[in-house]
């Protein structure tokens, strides 16, 4: 018995240690002053290889700090962060091996040619097969044809992608995006973003952006700073949105006063509004459903044998924009 109680031990320790492995970013209680002025109040969260993870806030949140805190660039007041379990305060040059950081503003020297640029970072980052590398990352992003051109005549959103490419560079096993898209055409865009998605399988990537619909697209995770504290994270962002869906919206054709009353009977719903109308004859009204079961068929079936023409049952889906300006509307306490 106590040979199996070890052997269950040991499964149980290697189970952790294999956890612990794939957690890849870890902030603990992180905190960030410049002289009297709070930026950070003590933050804390993990990124799990495979995550893509979102992080969100209106200006002066904390994001810009937060990046550049996780990329090593800042030292904390206060708080840890481990890379791959190693402690960026202790090991930075170990640490930052493991980051792959593609800054708002790429780092890039614009009288340089493209090919000569990924060169000289790869150099930077001790790439032993850099040209090997450097073909590689240009044939994922799709820059052979422009690679012997001065990085000064390329366009805006051509240069965000060379600034994508040094960060790939060396395939870290985390990517860490400050608006990854901005100043992309749609087509660049598209782009950029089929290559996170087909990244995400195998890295831990975090991104800042304002759109918050991509934000919505790529990413697994949310977390939301609000003046310096981690106001929302994922499990209270989901728990947000599925509150919502209790609030249903119907399209209906027939005498107003006669569905309006027909609504207020059903017991399922209650604070039917009506919205407006659509087109001759056809009215819009909302109602919230008294729990979270989906009674979208039994409206309709008590409606129909009302003899009521419905033409739409909906129900409203919270997106992560109203979550945002929800934690950000200054009534909020």
């Amino acid at each position: 018995m106590q040979e199996e109680s070890q052997i269950e031990e040991l499964a149980g320790n290697d189970c952790k240690s294999i956890l612990e492995k794939m957690i890849m970013i870890e902030v603990k209680n992180l905190k960030m002053a410049y002289g009297k002025r709070e930026v950070l109040k003590g933050i804390s969260f993990h990124i799990k290889k495979g995550k893509t993870v979102g992080l969100l806030g209106v200006n002066g949140a904390g994001k810009s700090t937060t990046m550049n805190l996780l990329t090593g660039y800042l030292t904390p007041s206060e708080g840890k962060i481990l890379i791959h379990q190693t402690d960026m305060r202790k090991y930075p040059g170990k640490a930052k091996k493991y980051i792959g950081y593609l800054p708002e503003i790429p780092p890039l020297y614009k009288d340089m040619k493209v090919l000569e640029y990924l060169m000289f970072a790869a150099a930077i980052k001790g790439i032993r097969e850099k040209k090997k590398e450097v073909e590689r990352v240009t044939a994922l992003l799709d820059m052979e044809d422009r690679k012997n051109d001065f990085i000064k005549n390329l366009s805006k959103g051509y240069q965000q992608r060379i600034g994508f490419a040094q960060a790939l560079l060396g395939n870290p096993e985390i990517l860490i995006l400050d608006e990854p898209l901005v100043g992309l055409d749609p087509a660049e865009a598209k782009k950029t973003k089929e290559l996170i998605s087909s990244l995400r399988e195998d890295h831990a990537i975090i991104i800042s952006s304002h759109i918050l619909s991509e934000i919505e697209e790529l990413c697994h995770d949310i977390l939301i700073l609000k003046e310096g504290l981690l106001v929302l994270d994922n499990s209270t962002v989901s728990a947000k949105r599925r509150a919502s869906r209790r609030e249903y919206r119907l399209t209906i054709k027939g005498d107003r006063d006669k569905i309006q009353e027909y609504l207020e009977r059903f017991d399922g719903l209650q604070n039917i509004q009506y919205l407006g109308e659509k087109e001759p004859g056809v009215f819009e009204f909302s109602g919230t459903a008294k729990n979270a079961r989906d009674i979208r068929d039994s409206i309709f079936s008590y409606l129909v044998s009302r003899k009521l023409n419905v033409y739409a049952i909906t129900k409203v889906e919270t997106s992560l924009e109203d979550v945002f300006m929800e934690v950000n509307s200054k009534e909020e306490q």
